[in-house]
Order: C-alpha cells, then structure tokens, then sequence
C-alpha cells in the first residue's frame, strides 16, 4: 500500500534545485517571512537559467514553502503555510534540525486520531477490512528485522485500520501520512530487533481487538502501543 510519493525529480536540473532551496528553507536558512535571494543569485549559484529556476519555484510553490508576488519578490512563506504532510516537506524536515520536534507532533497527532480509528474499525469494519488488517500483521510478523519489508508492513498495518475505520478522512489520512509513517517506523525500528520483537504482542493485541469487534479494547490497545512507541522514538532520535 506504500508507496514512494516524492514529487520532486532529483535527477532533474531543476529538481536538485527544488530540493536544496526546500532543505534551506524547512532548516531555517531562509527566515520565514523573509525573502528569497534575488533570483540572478540563485541562477549564478546554481548554474542555472531562469526556466529552469522558475520551475522550481513552482515546485516549493505547491508546496506551500513559497510565494511569489509582483513587486515584493519571492518569500519564504510561515511555516503554518506549510504543506506539513506532503513527503518531500516531510523528509526535509526529517533531515533537518527540528526533526525531534516533528517527530514528537506527529506522534501527538497519531495519538489524537488512530486509537479512535480502531475504535471505529471494531465497530465498522467489514469482514475483508479486518482481513486485510490481519494479513498486514501476518507480514510484520514474517518480515525479516532490517529489511524495508519490516517498514512497510508496519505501514500497511496501520493504514489497514485507518481504512476500517469507515471514516473517509480518516482512510485519507492515513493515505497521506505513509511517508511520515514510514520515516517515524524507520527511526524507531533502529532502536534494534529486541525493540521491534517486542512491539507484534502490541500491534497483535489490537488486531485481536478489532477482529473480537471489542471497540473499548481495540481504542485501549491502540493507544498503549503509541505511548509505548512514542517513548521508543524520543530515546532513538
């Protein structure tokens, strides 16, 4: 169900400068508000022409990292602008100095909305979402510790529940987080396979939860396997 959702071409001219502008500006470099160097500095530090500098102004664009206005120039927009959950942003910011911080709000906001989520999926899941639920787990338990299946799995997992929930925004978010799923997994899947071993029993006990259509234990279950994950990835970053 993962799948690679960056949307800036690295092997492109243009690309490589979307890329290095984006990491500057998510890093504080370029001051929010602020704006950008004019853009015969920019073409001149990065060889480039001006087409190629306007398309990837229009990639931060989409973004919502910049914006472009006659007469004023080109700014770093506020960061409550951001396109927090598009991949590419994710990844900077990953990347970045900030990266504990975004860790720990992603977490938060997991917190406030996936216990519910398989509270729901108890409740409303049909009988081939709770199956698929259980074949996402099934693949956890026989991934290979340190492979990108071991990441993956986790992902669709996950998103599994979210899809049961019945609940089409939350099914969107969990379509629009697999990035950020899967960079916060890889943090705390570092932490070393004792770590990873540990976490099936949780991640099984809520499956059993949302198969025994147990709503109360399913929400309980999520929520402790969360906590326990968000402790796990405050001491690995």
């Amino acid at each position: 169900m993962l799948e690679n959702k960056r949307t800036v071409n690295k092997r492109s001219l243009y690309g490589q400068v979307a890329n290095t502008l984006g990491e500057r500006i998510v890093d504080g470099y370029y001051t929010q508000g602020a704006n950008l160097p004019q853009e015969a500095k920019i073409m001149e530090e990065f060889e480039i022409s001006r087409t190629a500098l306007r398309e990837a102004f229009k990639l931060l664009s989409a973004k919502g990292l910049i914006e472009s206005k006659p007469k004023t120039g080109t700014k770093v927009s506020l960061k409550k602008y951001w396109n927090m959950l598009d991949p590419d942003v994710l990844n900077w910011c990953f990347a970045s100095a900030q990266s504990k911080k975004v860790l720990a709000d992603l977490f938060q906001l997991r917190q406030a909305i996936e216990p519910r989520a398989a509270l729901l999926a108890a409740k409303n899941g049909t009988d081939e979402q709770i199956a698929a639920i259980e074949t996402a787990y099934n693949k956890m338990e026989a991934a290979e510790y340190g492979t990108e299946q071991t990441l993956i799995s986790d992902v669709e997992f996950h998103q599994s529940i979210l899809a049961a929930s019945g609940n089409g925004l939350m099914d969107a978010f969990g379509t629009m987080l697999a990035e950020a799923l899967y960079r916060s997994f890889d943090i705390t899947t570092h932490r070393g396979e004792e770590y990873w071993q540990a976490s099936l029993p949780m991640h099984k006990a809520v499956l059993v939860g949302i198969q025994a259509r147990n709503a109360e234990r399913a929400h309980f279950e999520m929520l402790t396997l969360l906590n326990v994950t968000d402790e796990g990835a405050k001491q690995a970053v």
